[in-house]
């Protein structure tokens, strides 16, 4: 029993069916979490440790060296990347495909604990790297006068608050000021009394505890026992008594200026030129970042009821971004569906058909959200993309099968054997044509990297939604044509076809059609009988089109306009966070003076780096992009001269690895890496298009250094580890212990009273300690020196290296990568060093090659159904040879409109491998048909193609009507999905009018080639040549 007639024989159940399919399918729409894009977990991890107050260079060689070897015993890691900066150490860890981070991370932990890291240094971090968790969920800046009541505000409410919300995996704060209680010894007292830092920090830590003392009975009671011993204020802290060496004791008041202070701000933040502690909110992995953004507001205006104090603004949401996003791809959705229906009800011109087209769109579509709540799928850009791509795609097989239908009820046959056996002879070719769409997306979403990720739930979505297509096509359509087709009146439609007289309108439309349509037959006629000619023209198209696209630009993923511009400042090593407050002031003023779209700023500053955030108000109502702002204010802020400032149209995507321009230099001498990185710097950062030119190595700055005299060292019985921590106490100071006051934990820092940090021959002068009594200067037992010293020490594979970046004006990588790859061809390198090119531009070549692979995959599958299908191997060249010209004339579009060749577009491709053939297979299935029929193949040709021509260009039409509204990019966050859209209605227009005038051609010379081979084994007999005319192409061939 065929699918159409158990579906109108079990109509209930069909109906029914289809009313859960809907019910269901809206419901769980409701559920489906909403992301901007797919999560994309790397195989990658990033290990943070710090260690304040060291150098770059002793960063390199007590944390970051112990750790890369750590790193590189753990199996499965490909490549690690280190950065010794000021105090931080972080390495990148990239793992071969496959391997499972967190079980690399654990291994990772065991070889960490059995490291002897310095005293001070934190424990090493462990971050596995996901793309959709490394922008922020939320950012809230809290407002108010009083910096340090607003950082209590953040400690001991916001954050708590916000911490136990659903979703909030962390929230750090910037921009505060804390409060801590410094203990500023006497340099002159402690000497005189024989007492030094460390032994002051050990006192208090002792004398500050709560220890339990176990249980004791009282009558019939059980009392617990604790000595509570905790310090309760900064007097508690004061008037301690510090026991003296020599005997007796001493107030640690009278040795010590003890005091509640403020501590320096590590980070200064403004929102809107106004001061503000700002709260960077970050959702767990696999939680909806919409309703933790959401919960986070709800629950901040909570707080804001309950406590007057609390006032803040939210300069960045993420649900706003993709609310948006998600309601612009459903609007595209909702018009690509109206358009369909209307290109049908065009060409149809029944009421009845097309209501059975507009109902098994929808359906369609609510089963896919079905399939994407059992598959985990969210509503991101891809997933929505995939179904705003496919709703022209989804009524082709509805169409085949209902003007199938159509046809069998025109020619006399009953309204149940029209439905059945309309639906039931088409039912092996729409089976085919839909198996070569979904092939194609097998290989795109099984393909690894980057291009695997970000298109798993596209070629998902998408294939779902073909496939759900087939299904309705051959049971609810069929039903609903035997619930609303009038067969009788068809009927006598088709009879009265020609008679009706037409108004002026529709009779100058007729007119047009006739036209064209002998035009297109007298064409058609020409190249059928001059198959050499129509070759030419052919290879000509490919030809012409592909010399065209040879100067379009090559990028990894197309910009997206999300109206944001971020701004970073890089400032030299050591400098205060004033100073960089001061450049990020200034950057500021600049911004509110020459960016009239701005709708809301930030700014963090810190020691040596701050970031300004601009947001933009809409598209529609600004008409510069925000590229073009970024690039109008690099060149208004190059005039700011101590520091280095980038500015780039901000993007959530997180897609690239790296910048336009990326040079790595490899090496061991350091001094001879900074000379080849500086002659590097200059002729890269010389060529016209390269911007923000600098390289790891761009600036060295002065760095005390304290050399041990082991030999006078040991004379007074001093190690160089007790030299080291005597300065380290006195200049930096050390945390003895903590003390709870109003429910405020706050540090007790022990530290000298400053005087040897003013200058060289104060730090020359400290005393130290000797472990035999008395006092020794530093300078006796260490020669201190000035010496230059990097800002950063960067490292891969466990050897030193240089990167020089930079980013481009035009946004041309393949471009600026030519021009570089000439400037190293010509550069002598030192023997044993080695430059080359990473960053993006390595990025976009190995997603290009991913895509590459995926189309051939494509291409083998789409041959294999074909061959299947006609039971030929022939025949599905013949379909085939239509891809050269759809693909080139596909990528003809991007010049011509102005975009560049991205990963978005060569998907484009690899969907065009399995939808153009379809108007092929009709075409060539039809003239297949009427040989059969006992034609000659001219004859055939000439017939079947006009005959061919609506059913062919009703599917294309409904299909490019439908992606209309995302390749104009309509709504405010479309730009991405708009090259997709161009490049498929390029090819699909292009190939439509090559397959109606080539295919024959092509179909012709492959029938002559498969007839000529049996003519050389063996003579013709009488009569064969006007049988094989005649005839049919060989079985098998």
């Amino acid at each position: 029993m065929s699918t159409a007639k158990f579906s109108i024989q079990h109509k209930v159940t069909t109906l029914l069916a289809v009313i859960m399919i809907s019910v269901f399918g809206v419901m769980f729409t409701t559920q489906l979490q909403m992301a901007l894009l797919p999560d994309m977990e790397f195989p990658a991890a990033v290990v943070m440790c710090y260690y304040s107050g060291a150098s770059p260079s002793d960063m390199e060689e007590l944390v970051t060296r112990p750790l890369e070897t750590a790193v590189m015993s753990v199996p499965g890691v490909d490549e690690v990347q280190s950065t010794s900066s000021d105090g931080v150490s972080q390495v990148q860890i990239t793992y071969v495909d496959g391997t499972d981070v967190d079980i690399a991370a654990t291994k990772l932990r065991e070889q960490f604990d059995m490291l002897s890291l310095p005293d001070g240094a934190m424990d090493p971090v462990i971050v596995n790297i996901n793309v959709s968790d490394l922008m922020p969920t939320a950012m809230i800046a809290l407002m108010g006068e009083d910096l340090a009541d607003l950082q209590s505000l953040a400690d001991d409410v916001v954050v708590p608050a916000l911490e136990r919300i659903n979703g909030v995996a962390s929230v750090d704060v910037y921009g505060g000021v804390g409060e801590q209680i410094a203990v500023e010894l006497d340099a002159a007292r402690t000497a005189e009394l024989g007492l030094s830092n460390s032994y002051v920090s050990q006192i208090l830590a002792a004398e500050n505890l709560l220890y339990p003392g176990g249980d004791l009975q009282s009558g019939s009671k059980k009392l617990t026992v604790s000595t509570d011993a905790k310090f309760q204020s900064v007097e508690d802290v004061a008037n301690m008594l510090v026991p003296l060496p020599t005997g007796g004791t001493v107030r640690l008041g009278e040795v010590a200026n003890v005091a509640l202070e403020t501590t320096d701000p590590d980070t200064i933040a403004d929102m809107n030129a106004t001061s503000c502690v700002l709260l960077q909110i970050s959702k767990q992995s696999g939680a909806n970042e919409v309703a933790t953004s959401e919960a986070v507001v709800e629950r901040l205006d909570e707080l804001a009821a309950e406590n007057p104090s609390v006032h803040y603004a939210a300069p960045y949401l993420a649900s706003d971004y993709i609310n948006l996003s998600v309601e612009s791809a459903l609007q595209n959705i909702v018009l690509g569906v109206v358009l369909a229906a209307i290109a049908v009800f065009l060409f149809l011109r029944r009421l009845g058909a097309t209501m059975t087209i507009a109902i098994s769109m929808p359906v369609c579509i609510l089963t896919v959200f079905i399939l994407m709540n059992v598959f985990d799928l969210t509503l991101n850009m891809m997933s929505l993309g995939g179904i705003a791509m496919g709703v022209g795609m989804i009524v082709d097989n509805s169409i085949v099968v209902l003007e199938n239908i159509y046809r069998f009820a025109a020619e006399g046959h009953d309204r149940l054997s029209a439905c059945v056996e309309g639906t039931k002879e088409v039912t092996t070719s729409v089976v085919a044509s839909t198996l070569t769409t979904v092939a194609v997306f097998l290989p795109l979403g099984l393909s690894g990297g980057i291009a695997g990720m970000m298109f798993k739930d596209f070629s998902l979505t998408i294939a779902f939604l073909i496939l759900s297509s087939l299904v309705i096509a051959l049971t609810l359509v069929p039903l609903l044509c035997y619930m609303l087709l009038d067969e009788n009146k068809v009927r006598q439609q088709a009879m009265k076809k020609g008679q009706r007289p037409a108004n002026r309108l529709v009779a100058r439309v007729g007119g047009w059609i006739a036209r064209i349509s002998s035009l297109y037959q007298r064409l058609l006629r020409y190249f059928v009988y001059h198959l050499k000619t129509g070759m030419l023209v052919s290879v000509g198209m490919v030809a012409i089109f592909a010399v065209c696209c040879l100067s379009t630009n090559m990028v990894l993923i197309p910009e997206m306009d999300q109206g944001t511009v971020s701004i970073s400042v890089s400032m030299p090593i050591g400098s205060e966070v004033e100073e960089t407050s001061a450049i990020t002031d200034r950057i500021t003023d600049i911004v509110e003076r020459d960016v009239p779209e701005l709708e809301s700023m930030y700014a963090m500053s810190e020691a040596e780096s701050a970031t300004i955030g601009l947001n933009l108000v809409g598209k529609s109502e600004r008409s510069r992009s925000s590229s073009d702002i970024a690039n109008d204010l690099r060149v208004a802020m190059q005039d700011i001269a101590g520091c280095e400032i980038t500015a780039s149209a901000s993007q959530m995507t997180g897609m690239t690895s790296g910048d336009d321009i990326s040079v790595e230099i490899t090496g061991d001498d350091y001094d001879t890496l900074a000379m080849v990185a500086g002659d590097l710097t200059n002729q890269i950062s010389a060529l016209p298009d390269a911007v923000d030119v600098t390289n790891s190595l761009s600036e060295q700055v002065p760095q005390v250094k304290v050399t041990m005299r082991r030999e006078a060292a040991a004379q007074y019985g001093l190690t160089a580890a007790a030299v080291g921590a005597a300065v380290r106490a006195e200049l930096t100071g050390a945390t003895a212990t903590t003390v709870t006051i109003d429910n405020q934990e706050l540090d007790v820092i022990v530290r000298g009273d400053g005087a040897a940090s003013e200058s060289l021959d104060a730090l020359r002068s400290m005393p130290i300690a000797s472990s035999r009594g008395g006092y020794v200067p530093l300078s006796t037992v260490a020669e201190v020196s000035v010496e230059q010293a990097p800002q950063s020490i960067n490292r891969s594979n466990q050897s030193r290296v240089v990167t020089v970046t930079g980013d481009t004006i035009s946004g041309n990588t393949t471009g600026i990568t030519k021009q570089i790859t000439a400037i190293l061809d010509g550069y002598t390198m030192p023997e044993g060093y080695s430059a080359q090119i990473t960053g993006s531009y390595s990025d976009m070549m190995e997603s290009f090659g991913d895509l590459l692979l995926a189309l051939l995959v494509a291409l083998g599958l789409v041959y294999f159904i074909l061959a299947v299908q006609f039971e030929s191997f022939a025949m599905p060249v013949i379909v085939m040879m239509i891809l050269p010209v759809a693909f080139t004339g596909a990528l003809f579009a991007l010049p011509v409109t102005g975009r560049d060749l991205s990963m978005i577009s060569m998907v484009a491709l690899i969907m065009l491998a399995g939808t153009v053939v379809n108007s092929s297979i009709i075409l060539v299935e039809y003239i297949k048909i009427r040989r059969n029929m006992g034609e000659i193949r001219e004859e055939a040709i000439l017939k079947a193609c006009p005959l061919r021509v609506r059913p062919v260009m009703m599917t294309t039409l409904t299909t490019i009507l439908a992606m209309v509204p995302m390749a104009m990019g309509w709504g405010d966050t479309n730009e991405m999905m708009s090259d997709m859209g161009i490049t498929m209605i390029s090819g699909m227009v292009i190939s439509t009018v090559v397959t109606l005038l080539f295919t024959p051609v092509y179909y012709s010379v492959i029938d002559n080639l498969a007839h000529r081979r049996p003519r050389r084994k063996q003579p013709p007999a009488e009569g064969t040549a006007v049988e094989t005319g005649a005839g049919e192409l060989p079985a098998g061939v």
